[in-house]
């Protein structure tokens, strides 16, 4: 179920199904369409390019097994049989086309809703849609919006749901197991046709006709998603009839393959032809003949196809359709789309063409194409659906029932466990190996080592020792120097005096007291003959002063001899000394 989102959420469901399809991206898958009168099988590959078509077979049912059950069967798991025997596929993921009287489309016009209101509205619609006999507990639902309308109601949804009969879909599971074959996507031709379109790039409102053997189905897409669809009771067989009942008026031998091979090569005789002449293996039948006979069939079909396109631009309000496409077997008729074009020209269709499913693929691989029934271009409109059911995900809903997917996912884990568990052993014992190699080098290189330490112990007790008396040595030294404290720089003082004092002084004592800072009293004499003594201790106290290693310097005393015959004095400085 698919509901229109303004904003793009990254979930962990959404994460693990691209990383599921990327590990499966390498793997074919291989899809089956049975119809009426053709079985249709193609494989596919995904690659970084787009998708690689590896093989198809597409093989008429006899005409004579057709409504034979049994024989039909019988004659159906032969041909898939052969196919896989002869082409010895790698693949165990299927796809399968379900078609039947059990499979119902329909479209609603529902009021906004949240997701779970509009799933309830859903089933309430379809329980009023579908036939009386059809229990609605036996079937299988899934649905998607297509568009929104808004006008003086407010908004409302456009929505397309498909239901189809549970017996049906277990008939197609055990259909798919019987081959070995894991369904992985299982829709209709509908839903397909569209994924097909989406694949294309067609865009905008266009229109599909699918006409198979014994009905057709017109389908109508919005940028490939389906918004109507409706069952029109005449398919080709019907147009094989009318021409072989002029044959059998003009050759009583005539059978219905020959009837199928003149619609196919001769067709509808178009309005320049109807006074031809047409040549076949018979003889020669005129065109006005062919005509008459399929007159009641062509406006019978041309009806029903305007009907449904009138309903269709009323219901969804649209003006025309950007393209009308044809497909299906039934559409291998020759002249049909330039007689359609002719007859639905008073609506706004577009251009009516074939639809060719070749320009969805990246190629095809299939060297024994010559030696099929059929070639590659004329096969082409029998496999519209099968390739847009094996083309990415295959549409917008997949019945694969919820405990069929459950335990495909548990072969998903268990395909993971099978992939990854080989390389993680592999890289666990390499791992091991790469620790082991490594353990042996360091353990080698630790004996050497250890060789390397006991050679040397002598030499390194020796060098503890030096370092244990070098530490003792300088606690002793840290522990004197904070017993003596901060002394001064004794040479230096000396030095410094010896070059400050003048000759006329002479020093007879020097005496340091223990304060803080400490002094220096010093005690000398001053002899002149010529200067005068007071001058020659007043410069011995300035230079004093001036020394960087003293200051505060004071003259206590000073005092002159007597009695002396040349000139002397006596003097006593202290000083504080810098340190």
């Amino acid at each position: 179920m698919k509901t229109p989102s303004l904003k793009s959420k990254i979930n962990l469901r959404e994460s693990i199904s691209n990383f599921r399809s990327l590990l499966l991206a390498t793997q074919n898958t291989m899809g089956i369409d049975v119809g009426h009168s053709y079985i249709k099988i193609a494989q596919f590959q995904r690659t970084r390019k787009g998708f690689l078509l590896t093989d198809y077979r597409v093989r008429a049912i006899p005409f004579k097994v057709r409504d034979s059950l049994r024989e039909r069967n019988n004659f159906i798991r032969e041909f898939i049989n052969e196919y896989i025997s002869q082409t010895r596929i790698k693949t165990s993921l299927g796809r399968i086309i379900v078609e039947g009287s059990g499979v119902f489309t329909f479209s609603f016009l529902l009021p906004a809703l949240s997701e779970k209101d509009l799933k309830g509205a859903v089933e309430i619609e379809l329980k009023k849609k579908l036939p009386f006999q059809v229990d609605f507990k036996n079937i299988y639902l899934d649905y998607f919006v297509t568009d929104r309308l808004e006008d003086e109601k407010g908004i409302q949804l456009f929505v397309t749901c498909i239901a189809v009969d549970k017996s049906l879909i277990e008939r197609n599971l055990d259909f798919l197991k019987s081959f070995n074959l894991r369904p992985v996507v299982m829709n209709t031709t509908a839903d397909a046709l569209g994924n097909l379109i989406r694949i294309m790039q067609i865009k905008g409102y266009v229109g599909v006709l699918e006409i198979g053997a014994r009905k057709s189905f017109l389908n109508f897409y919005r940028d490939g998603s389906l918004q109507f669809s409706r069952e029109i009771p005449i398919g080709g067989d019907q147009f094989t009839q009318g021409i072989l009942k002029v044959l059998k008026t003009l050759f009583p031998q005539a059978s219905f393959d020959d009837a199928e091979m003149f619609k196919k090569q001769c067709g509808i005789p178009l309005a320049e032809e109807v006074g031809s002449e047409f040549y076949t293996d018979l003889g020669v039948v005129k065109g006005e003949k062919i005509i008459a006979g399929l007159r009641p069939v062509l406006e019978r079909f041309i009806t029903e196809i305007s009907r449904t396109i009138t309903f269709y631009f009323r219901t969804y309000r649209i003006d025309n359709l950007e393209g009308f496409y044809l497909s299906g077997g039934g559409s291998r008729i020759k002249n049909l789309d330039r007689f359609l074009s002719a007859n639905l020209k008073n609506l706004s269709v577009g251009s009516i063409e074939r639809l060719n499913p070749l320009k969805a693929i990246k190629g095809w691989l299939d060297v024994g194409i010559l030696r099929q029934e059929l070639v590659m271009e004329e096969a082409a409109p029998h496999l519209s659906s099968i390739f847009g059911l094996c083309i990415d995900k295959g549409g917008q809903i997949n019945l694969v029932p919820p405990k069929e997917k459950v335990e495909q996912k548990a072969l998903f884990l268990l395909f993971l466990v099978k992939l990854t568990f080989p390389i993680l052993l592999v890289f666990t014992l390499v791992y091991y190996g790469f620790n082991y190699t490594r353990r042996l080098v360091y353990n080698t290189i630790l004996d050497r080592t250890h060789r390397q330490i006991t050679q040397m112990e002598p030499k390194v007790k020796k060098i503890e020792e030096y370092f244990e008396l070098k530490k003792r040595l300088k606690e002793r030294e840290d522990l004197l120097a904070k017993a003596i404290g901060r002394q001064p720089l004794w040479w230096g003082i000396l030095k410094e005096l010896s070059n400050i004092t003048p000759e006329e002084v002479t020093l007879n004592k020097l005496e340091i007291e223990a304060k803080t800072p400490k002094e220096m009293r010093l005690e000398g004499e001053v002899i002149s003959e010529y200067t005068n003594l007071d001058l020659v201790i007043s410069q011995f106290t300035l230079n004093l002063n001036d020394s960087p290693y003293f200051s505060n310097v004071r003259l206590v005393s000073s005092e002159r001899v007597m009695f002396s015959a040349i000139p002397k004095a006596r003097f006593e400085i202290v000083c504080e000394l810098v340190y």
